[in-house]
């Protein structure tokens, strides 16, 4: 059974019966284990070697080289399939010529995965390189025996009690996290700084320049395990996006939040991904896109990353986006305002009620809004902590309560103020609790994570605590977004991109034009199928026939000229606006032909277009473009210098709808503009006939997506509020192998 196609303009597919569960079960819960290269020397063998018995492993572990009968207490063999009773999973950590003769050793010994954990593959530039990656595809391939990596660091399994990677970990604590890590190295400052506060791990893999298994598959294992509960990613290239769409709906369905960090967004981000794996970086705007469609978080830094994993220990996820903060400081309130407003969290103003419930509450010398500031009295008077505690869990604007520190100490849940606060997600279980220190720092000793000390184990159910004031509220908002996401993915948003009836004559269209442009007058017709309102026009091949099209139309008119070998129109003097009369048509008419002509000898002229000259509006331009990976991406933007200086454009995947869309608009700079704020004396645009245009105009790319590489709406004039919309030009490219 193959897996749905969500897209006719997506390139890539998978099946989904030809998954890696075996090979998972093998890699994560091994019995036997071979390490390949195994030496009592300090190494990368040695290391993986010594990680596995630290944990507890309790099966068997064989070393195979030829130069020692034992290492670290496994017999050793010379080649893998002479070992007795073969393994399921094999370490190989031998140079990289070596590695194709070891793989074929693999299949007489049973083994049902290998993590090659020596570089020298995709990720450098010889040829020699590439073929030898090229040939661990093949083997996986022809095989079955799936492989993770080459150029990782190894495995890790709480559940399973070993530590098969490399690092410098002498335990690695068990927790509901699930980490992919196509680099090994960056595993480290997830592992060892967040155990401090109590963050552990089920399962963390470090996937390399992923020959045959990718970080999908992992997500995919995370998703079906019952001791994962939050999965966090760091993506340089996502192999196949047609599989990240499919294991993020199974996020989704059960729940797991799925966290990337990708790389990419940079020039140099791009080469430095390209030079680690040597996978091929697509866009990123639009792997942004697509990630924000499938409710995948992402986030910018490894600290970000750390937060919001805390974040997603909380025992639910908010109702809203209300977020009420209380700080003992103004200052720090003064500093989260700041914050909140960059970010984009609503901090809503508290409830009259909830003012007269702080008011004999909060110290005179305090603050009664939203920041709350109690004074550094309440932190030797737990009753301020109570009643600011309640009074903003029950303010019917606030989803969110942040309880909020100026340093990296965890909540002793002994003291007073750690009691009270202990017991709030039970009395409020209708709010999300959060404590956050507004700096970021090594913890004071005894304290453990959201739960009392000693018990480190229990932080699933906890209350989180989050350090650094930027990086907390980020994943605060991540929080919120993700629980608006799922919210809308559970009253049954699928986005699932399929073609409509009109897509066959859509396509017909395209193909008739040879490969080349279409005329505009084709491409807005083409756009009219898809009821999107275009400017009322009409081919006219002599001056009589213009001034006839005009009184038909209506005046004032423009005229343009209509050729498949002049693009640029203005240029070429090929347009005339504002025409008002029979005379000025007549005229105009004569002179673009002879201006075009001059300008284009060999140029074939359809005849000059006359259409209506649309009245003023705000200019918004529409467009389509394709990326090898993702398939087609649908673009938004205010026209005019917004577009041309400021690049304010915002991308979207199609299908788009229309909570898509609304957000889309919202993201843009110049968004005020359509409000009706960011000019004087201008009302609010027609923002609902926007969103309904740009629905259906993702309709359009999803059905062209196999025979069109761009579509260009530029201007599309915005009317005031319900009046409507008109494009006034429209320009479609096919793909070249349409051509004639």
């Amino acid at each position: 059974m193959s897996a749905p196609q969500q897209s006719s303009g997506t390139r890539q597919s998978f099946d989904v019966e030809h998954d890696a569960t075996e090979a998972m079960r093998a890699l994560f819960h091994p019995r036997r284990i071979a390490i390949i290269g195994a030496t009592p020397r300090r190494g990368f063998a040695n290391n993986i070697h010594q990680g596995i018995l630290r944990q507890g492993f309790d099966g068997e572990i064989f070393g195979v080289t030829p130069k020692h009968e034992e290492v670290l207490g496994a017999p050793c063999y010379p080649r893998i399939d002479e070992i007795p009773g073969g393994v399921d999973k094999a370490i190989v950590v031998v140079p990289s010529h070596v590695v194709p003769d070891v793989l074929e050793q693999c299949p007489a010994a049973g083994v049902k995965a290998v993590n090659i954990i020596t570089s020298g593959f995709g990720e450098q530039s010889d040829d020699e390189a590439a073929r030898r990656q090229n040939y661990i595809q093949e083997f996986a391939e022809r095989t079955g025996i799936r492989v993770v990596g080459p150029n990782c660091l190894g495995l890790v399994s709480t559940p399973g009690k070993m530590i098969a990677k490399s690092g410098p970990y002498n335990t690695v604590l068990p927790g509901p996290v699930g980490l992919v890590f196509q680099s090994g190295l960056l595993t480290y400052g997830m592992i060892l700084p967040p155990e401090e506060r109590g963050i552990g791990y089920s399962y963390i893999a470090t996937t390399g320049n992923e020959a045959d298994l990718e970080a999908a598959d992992f997500i995919k294992y995370y998703i079906e395990d019952d001791a994962t509960q939050i999965i966090a990613c760091f993506i340089e290239q996502f192999r196949n996006p047609e599989k990240l769409r499919y294991v993020a709906n199974l996020a989704l369905e059960a729940g797991k939040p799925l966290i990337v960090l990708k790389i990419g967004r940079s020039e140099g981000g791009q080469r430095a991904a390209r030079a680690h794996t040597g996978s091929l970086v697509g866009s990123d705007e639009i792997a942004d896109a697509t990630m924000r469609q499938l409710g995948i978080i992402r986030v910018r830094t490894l600290d970000e990353m750390t937060e919001t994993i805390a974040a997603f220990h909380t025992k639910r996820l908010p109702k809203g986006d209300g977020v009420g903060t209380i700080f003992i400081s103004g200052g720090a309130g003064g500093l989260v305002s700041d914050l909140s407003q960059d970010i984009g969290i609503n901090l809503p103003e508290l409830s009259p009620e909830t003012v007269e419930k702080l008011k004999p509450v909060i110290p005179e010398y305090g603050t009664i809004g939203n920041p709350l500031d109690t004074t550094g009295q309440a932190a030797t008077q737990p009753e301020i902590t109570e009643g600011s505690l309640v009074s903003m869990a029950e303010d019917p604007n606030v989803d969110v309560v942040i309880y909020g520190q100026a340093y990296p100490t965890m909540i002793d849940y002994d003291t007073p103020v750690g009691q009270v606060l202990k017991t709030m997600p039970d009395r409020y279980p209708d709010k999300t609790f959060l404590i956050m220190s507004l700096v970021s720092g090594k913890l004071h000793d005894g304290f453990r994570w959201g739960e009392p000390p000693g018990d480190p184990g229990n932080t699933w159910d906890g209350t989180p605590f989050l350090q650094g004031a930027d990086d907390s509220l980020q994943a605060v908002k991540s929080l919120i977004n993700y629980a608006e996401f799922r919210r809308h993915w559970l009253d049954g948003y699928r986005p699932m991109a399929v073609r409509s009836e009109l897509a066959t004559e859509a396509e017909s269209r395209i193909r008739e034009a040879n490969g080349e442009p279409l005329t505009e007058r084709a491409a807005k017709h083409l756009l009219k199928m898809y009821d999107i309102p275009v400017t009322e026009e009409a081919l006219a091949t002599t001056a009589d026939e213009a001034v006839a099209a005009a009184e038909k139309i209506g005046y004032p008119v423009v005229l343009k000229i209509e050729s498949p070998d002049i693009l640029h129109k203005t240029d070429s003097g090929g347009l005339a606006l504002n025409l008002a009369s029979a005379d000025e048509v007549s005229r105009a008419f004569d002179e673009i032909t002879t201006a075009a002509r001059l300008y284009a000898p060999n140029a074939r002229i359809n005849g000059v277009l006359v259409q209506q000259m649309a009245k003023p509006g705000r200019e918004i331009i529409l467009g389509m473009s394709q990326d090898p990976d993702f398939g087609p991406a649908v673009a938004v933007g205010l026209g005019g210098i917004f577009v041309e200086v400021l690049d304010d454009v915002q991308l979207g995947v199609p299908p788009v709808d229309e909570r898509a869309a609304g957000e889309m608009l919202d993201r843009l700079r110049g968004r005020k503009i359509l409000d009706g704020t960011g000019s004087r004396g201008a009302g609010p645009a027609d923002r609902q006939e926007l969103i309904r245009i740009m629905q259906r105009f993702s309709q359009l790319c999803v059905d062209v997506a196999d025979v069109v590489s761009e579509i260009d709406i530029n201007p599309m004039l915005l009317y005031g509020e319900g009046e409507g919309a008109c494009v006034v030009d429209c320009l479609i490219v096919p793909k070249s192998e349409y051509g004639a």
